[in-house]
Order: structure tokens, then C-alpha cells, then sequence
């Protein structure tokens, strides 16, 4: 996904951003198989938007149909889940059902990558 190439002191960090998100989507459904209360799986920022640059991360942003009253404790086997399984930089946001209008903006510009059937979509 990642490729470092050198020549002398110059190094060249490149992201295969075709590879990255064919490996998301096996990972995200997966964890759809896992997680039976997440209902989307999306990639935000600039993977999503075509924007990444070699040392870019991935961006996720997770739909659960309840979101919990401590989230960053609920993201915890999330995290470990993608990030054991991705060979790249991993940031989450975890949103419930209804997502804040604030995040309006991101999600148009996002990355359907796995979903439930009976998941809105967002």
C-alpha cells in the first residue's frame, strides 16, 4: 500500500490509493461480520477526497446504530480491529445514528467502503 523508494539520500514515499481502499473494503466488511452494531464504514478526509500524499493516514469515520455514552472507550476494538489489519496511519470518528450536521460537509465528500443493507444512508 505504501511504497518507499531510495536512491542515495532521496527518498520517495508514494500511497496506492486503489490498493489502500481495496484492502478497506475486505477489512470493513469484515468488520461488519464482527461488529454487529456498526451500520456504515466510511473513509473521510483525503483519501476520500483524493487529496493523500505518500505519508498520508487513513481517515474512518464509523456509523453504530446506538452511539455509546463513552466513545472513545467504544472505539477502542474498532481501532485494534482495522489497525491490526491495515499497514497504514489510522485515525477514527465514531458517530450514531443521526449524524451532527456538522459533519455535513465530510460526508459528502466521503467514501462508502462497507455498509449494511438496512443502513440510511448518510
Amino acid at each position: 500500500m505504501r511504497q518507499i523508494r531510495s536512491s542515495g539520500s532521496v527518498k520517495a514515499i508514494s500511497l496506492d490509493r486503489d490498493e489502500v481502499l481495496r484492502r478497506l473494503r475486505e477489512v470493513a466488511a469484515e468488520a461488519l461480520e464482527t461488529f454487529p452494531e456498526l451500520r456504515q464504514i466510511r473513509v473521510i478526509g483525503s483519501l476520500a477526497t483524493g487529496t493523500q500524499t505518500g505519508t498520508s493516514d487513513v481517515d474512518l469515520l464509523l456509523q453504530v446504530a446506538d452511539f455509546p455514552a463513552h466513545p472513545l472507550e467504544a472505539m477502542k476494538p474498532y481501532y485494534l480491529f482495522f489497525s491490526r489489519r491495515l499497514n497504514v496511519g489510522l485515525d477514527m470518528l465514531l458517530i450514531g445514528p443521526v449524524p451532527p450536521p456538522e459533519l455535513e460537509g465530510m460526508l459528502r465528500e466521503s467514501l462508502l467502503v462497507a455498509a449494511r443493507e438496512d443502513a440510511a444512508c448518510l
